[in-house]
């Protein structure tokens, strides 16, 4: 049976080129055509969507080294780094504290960016000129810029923070505390404190430290000094309330505030860190890294008075604890009486009202440190009572998603307004307890009766804050008496 020879025309293949040549041809149109009918999204439009979520996929079947590198600096270190935040988010404040994890963090922003455009780019170009591109074009630009804008954000905030903690938190170059008693055998006046046992063993101590440092003011008076001690095992926390008016503190013998006040400091407690930091020569005897050298007198003449170890300090001004109770949305208390309040700080942005309560009430920043100031309704040492509650009712309530919410506020305000000797992680490790229900579990002025302010018993004060401890350890309740 004959075929009609105007059906089949074999002259092309005459030569043995010519039928290479389109051989050639024809398996080069074959291949191309198995790779883009295997990738995922088959037209260019669906593989730059791919490459936008999962960076490498549209040249999987192309460039397999390269694939794998997009994807796994892309989209796998980005998703493992997203998982390690969720498993540890009870840690989160450590986290976000770390400026190593802050430097990872915009390493991993910059990558996620880089990467999706090394990848659309790799998928555009490689389609054929005929292949419809000008909508893949599009959708990759407006695809990149989606996800550089938040990925970029996170960059400028982590530079942020990181600038912020460097201001902060300073360091005294070691590890020792802040202020330390020695062997804990003698208290200031040169009296046996307790059994001659060092009370602050399993104990960390941190000095609060609350400056009138403001708007309309010069130089600084801790008007508010609060040392927290948390029994390190249990977790439970006391909060000692130091009169401002306190007299006599004691300094360490040899020290270059012992040599100026042998017998004690002759001006009223608050005035301990501007006596210091308006000498010089004092100052430079105080110097521990780049610690505050006054907050460092005054924590040594307040250790060695009351024979108890200080490990960190952290020292707020007025304003900035206004601001940071704003910035967590203002603290709710509930109040037994009326408290007349005075007129509000130089600098506030609001002001307050004449009075607050009885009954629940909740205040901005401005209401809260009149509420920590006033002594209309009472007196100095009520005062200080109404501080130590305010305080336990902030940390009560700033939960952990208040304080990663409004983390970008809170580290503008403290880096302007908070200097800490603790470590990031320390102030971590703090935070998180709060934030998972620790709370102050007992509070004690050192007040009188049952401290005389005036000319107090030194080795008295010693015991009273060793029985507050002992309470602590045994998880029992301090005697009101």
């Amino acid at each position: 049976m004959s075929l009609p020879p105007d059906r089949f025309d074999f002259s092309d293949l005459a030569t043995p080129s010519r039928a290479k040549a389109l051989g050639g041809e024809l398996t080069s149109s074959t291949a191309e055509g198995s790779v883009e009918a295997m990738e995922p999204g088959r037209g260019p439009t669906g593989s730059v969507l791919a490459a936008l979520v999962a960076p490498g996929v549209g040249s999987f079947f192309r460039r397999r080294v390269l694939s794998w590198s997009l994807l796994l600096l892309g989209f796998v270190i980005p998703l493992a780094a997203i998982a390690v935040a969720i498993i540890r988010r009870q840690n989160i404040t450590r986290l976000v504290l770390d400026t190593t994890i802050l430097l990872s963090v915009q390493i991993i922003a910059v990558l996620f960016v880089v990467t999706r455009v090394i990848a659309v780019v790799e998928v555009i170009r490689s389609r054929n000129e005929g292949s419809p591109r000008r909508l893949a074009s599009w959708v990759a630009c407006v695809g990149v810029i989606v996800l550089a804008l938040p990925a970029m954000w996170s960059v400028v905030r982590s530079q942020d923070l990181s600038g912020a903690i460097n201001d902060v938190f300073v360091s005294s170059g070691s590890d020792a505390p802040l202020a330390t008693v020695g062997d804990g055998s003698t208290v200031g006046d040169g009296s046996t404190a307790v059994d001659g046992s060092t009370v602050n063993d399993g104990f960390q101590t941190i000095l609060l430290l609350g400056g009138d440092a403001g708007p309309g003011r010069s130089g600084l008076r801790t008007d508010s000094m609060i040392l927290v001690t948390i029994h390190q095992e249990s977790g439970r926390m006391a909060m000692i309330s130091i009169p401002r008016n306190l007299c006599q503190l004691k300094f360490p013998p040899g020290s270059a505030m012992a040599q100026e006040f042998p017998d004690g400091f002759t001006q009223l407690t608050n005035a301990v860190y501007t006596y210091v930091i308006s000498r010089p020569e004092i100052a430079a005897s105080y110097a521990q890294g780049n610690l505050q050298p006054e907050v460092v007198a005054l924590a040594s003449g307040l250790s060695y008075s009351m024979n108890l170890t200080i490990d960190d300090y952290v020292l707020i001004n007025m304003q900035g604890f206004a601001d940071i109770v704003d910035a967590l949305g203002g603290v709710t208390m509930t109040l037994a009486k009326e408290i007349p309040l005075p007129r509000a700080i130089p600098g506030s942005k609001t002001p307050n009202a004449r009075s607050i309560g009885p009954g629940v009430v909740t205040m901005d920043g401005t209401t809260a440190i009149a509420f920590a100031r006033t002594r209309k309704a009472d007196s100095d040492y009520n005062r200080m009572g109404r501080q130590r509650e305010i305080l336990a009712a902030l940390a009560a309530q700033a939960s952990g998603t208040d304080l990663l919410s409004k983390f970008p506020r809170l580290t503008e305000i403290i880096s302007w307004t908070v200097r800490t000797s603790l470590s990031t992680d320390e102030f971590g490790e703090l935070v998180d307890r709060v934030r998972r229900g620790a709370r102050i579990n007992e509070s004690v002025g050192l007040v009188p009766p049952l401290v005389n302010t005036g000319n107090p018993n030194y080795a008295d004060v010693a015991m009273i804050i060793d029985a507050l401890q002992n309470a602590l350890r045994d998880n029992l309740d301090f005697p009101d008496t």
